[in-house]
């Protein structure tokens, strides 16, 4: 078994891997989604897992090998950089971005004291990582973008200019653990789900 978070397990149970499927995770480690999206295919999806910091990639290793899972490859790779020979090739695709932290302060209190002064910086490295993500997506397929803050303009408005900037892509409404989101976006809050705050968009490419 492993540890995981409510959010994030929501996020991939948006994500519904399957059998045979190819899932790229752009920014996956420490990787618990991941192994989840492995663990919910039975195993026997090719899940391509891409981190830009060599450091954590091992994480991502040891956790696929102590649960058995021999369906995920793991590699160093910037994530606004596609791997060219992925590029329209996966069926799902998750894109947890880099974000803020504001909805994890109860486990990361020191975040409480971030310098928040290059929040445009982190707006349009988010924007980019988006749109470098979705490349990836072949026609029909989903791509779940998710964070760990509350923050709107890392959240809905970025997916919003991101579908206004790519007209081929679109929102899709989606039910997971009795949780509505007719508009294909929802947001977790800690003091009603009882879990990390948590943003989840779900995508696809038409």
């Amino acid at each position: 078994f492993f540890v995981q978070d409510m959010a994030s397990a929501i996020s991939v149970g948006v994500l519904d891997p399957h059998e045979n499927s190819v899932i790229v995770d752009t920014c996956a480690a420490p990787g618990g989604k991941s192994l989840a999206a492995a663990v919910l295919s039975g195993g026997k999806a090719e899940i391509h897992s891409f981190d830009l910091h060599e450091s954590k990639l091992s994480l991502i290793r040891s956790g696929a090998e102590r649960l058995g899972l021999n369906n995920i490859s793991v590699a160093r790779r910037d994530a606004t950089n596609p791997d060219p020979t992925l590029v329209g090739k996966a069926d799902r695709v998750i894109c947890d971005a880099p974000c803020s932290g504001l909805g994890v302060l109860g486990k990361k209190p020191d975040l409480r004291y971030k310098d928040l002064s290059n929040m445009e910086e982190l707006n349009a490295l988010q924007l980019e990582i988006l749109t470098a993500s979705s490349t990836y997506l072949k026609s029909g397929g989903y791509m779940v973008y998710s964070t760990c803050t509350l923050n709107p303009n890392e959240n809905e408005r970025i997916v919003e200019k991101f579908l206004s900037q790519n007209p081929s892509f679109e929102l899709v409404p989606f039910e997971v653990d009795g949780l509505m989101a007719k508009g294909g976006m929802l947001t977790l809050l800690p003091h009603i789900q009882i879990c990390d705050g948590f943003f989840i968009a779900k995508i696809r490419r038409k």
